[in-house]
């Protein structure tokens, strides 16, 4: 199970480009977009394939270097500014185009600074990094990606390859069980209708899509290359109780089990696949399915990340969401990190550019401004609102669990491969 589960960090996990990181490209050999240079591959005469997995490489002894990097400090703006300025640059592998607008108002702020930025999906991101990892090169600084399974922390943060940075000043009020990864927006997944077609939300519980009326009529993210789905049926399983609570409340009667049903959740995802369930290869599809033109006939209902949700005032997609309208919880929730690199050559350009990402201590800063979209909700309590973003606390949630999802998400997928028609 172990080495199974390290292949869906890689193929599954990893592939979360359609979500918070839209705007990903997955390119064979890719070049910074604001640099004259590339990363430099591995050594002569080292390996350069990606066979072992970061979890496996030898971390540096009881971070010490993430202390001599004083990334537990809170320096002020101007102190990391002239230590920056002599480092001269910064290398940053992220996962969204929005971070070379961020980058080049960076630059334009702390002249003397240059930003070499590396737009990978993340998949070949982490695959990147781990191989220069282990051949000894520090390229990467910072890493811009988004955890949502667990396997950003328990592979990489926790085996000391990443770092968190959380300056008092910056992460003041943060929900603390976020820290377990350096966030600065939360993404959700909910399910979309077309405001053509559905006047409200047609459904108000997960068991209505189990309904003969619902065969063949909604749409979910294909699971084989992104994680949302199994997330979210690795949350439904640790609190199958509230799904068995939901069963009697929706049919009037207890829920009986199938053999192949060990519980309600598995009961719900085992009538939810032989329900006609139509899988998509990205968010974006999901949208345009349900509402991506004017006068639709008949179209599904689509869960999927919040974020897409500006296609509706970018293309002007005709999208209703109702996130709040179930009882019980809708959503797990997922994370945009940004994460220092081990041993990076320039930790300070790398703290000063994280504290631009998240706006400054107050927030309101360029940095952030890229990822103030409807759909997106920044951790940060005093950051500026988002007119028309559903209200956050008012979403009913999966508690947060990424150790759970992460131990337990590959055996909920080969649940739901084993159970399609």
């Amino acid at each position: 199970m172990k080495q199974k589960r390290k292949w869906m960090s890689f193929v599954l996990a990893a592939a979360m480009a359609a979500g918070a990181c839209s705007g990903c490209v997955s390119k064979a050999d890719p070049a910074p977009t604001t640099a004259a240079t590339q990363a430099p591959a591995p050594a002569a005469g080292q390996e350069s394939g990606g066979e072992t997995p970061a979890a496996e490489t030898e971390a540096p002894a009881a971070s010490s270097w993430a202390e001599e990097a004083g990334l537990n400090k809170t320096e002020t703006v101007e102190e990391l500014y002239e230590l920056a300025k002599a480092e001269g640059e910064l290398n940053l592998y992220g996962c969204t185009g929005r971070l070379e607008n961020v980058s080049a108002d960076f630059m334009a702020e702390y002249p003397g600074i240059k930003v070499n930025f590396y737009d990978l999906g993340i998949n070949e991101m982490l695959e990147k990094f781990s191989r220069e990892y282990e051949a000894g090169i520090h390229t990467a600084d910072i890493l811009q990606l988004k955890e949502q399974t667990g396997s950003i922390s328990r592979e990489y943060i926790q085996q000391g390859l990443l770092h968190n940075y959380h300056p008092e000043d910056i992460f003041d009020g943060v929900n603390p069980d976020y820290l377990i990864v350096t966030p600065f927006v939360v993404e959700l997944d909910w399910w979309n209708y077309n405001t053509e077609v559905y006047s409200e939300l047609p459904i108000s519980s997960w068991w209505d899509i189990t309904k003969p009326e619902w065969n063949g009529k909604f749409v979910f993210l294909d699971p084989s290359g992104e994680p949302d789905l199994p997330v979210l049926l690795a949350a439904m399983v640790q609190r199958s109780d509230l799904l068995e609570a939901d069963y009697e409340k929706v049919f009037g009667k207890p829920i009986e089990l199938a053999d192949n049903e060990p519980d309600a959740a598995h009961a719900w995802i085992n009538r939810v696949a032989k329900n006609g369930a139509i899988m998509e290869t990205s968010n974006t599809n999901i949208v345009k399915a349900v509402g991506g033109a004017k006068g639709m006939t008949d179209p599904p209902i689509g869960y999927g990340v919040s974020s897409k949700l500006r296609e509706r005032d970018l293309q002007g997609f005709v999208l209703g969401v109702e996130p709040d309208k179930f009882d019980m919880p809708t959503t797990a929730v997922s994370f945009m990190v940004a994460q220092i690199a081990d041993q990076c050559e320039h930790p300070n350009a790398a703290k000063l550019y994280i504290r631009y990402l998240c706006g400054e201590a107050d927030h309101q800063g360029k940095g952030l401004e890229p990822f103030l979209t409807v759909g997106s909700y920044p951790v940060f309590p005093n950051a500026p609102a988002i007119e028309g973003n559903p209200d956050y606390d008012s979403i009913p949630k999966f508690d947060l669990d990424l150790d759970y999802y992460y131990d337990n998400y590959q055996d909920v997928y080969d649940y739901w491969l084993s159970v399609q028609p």
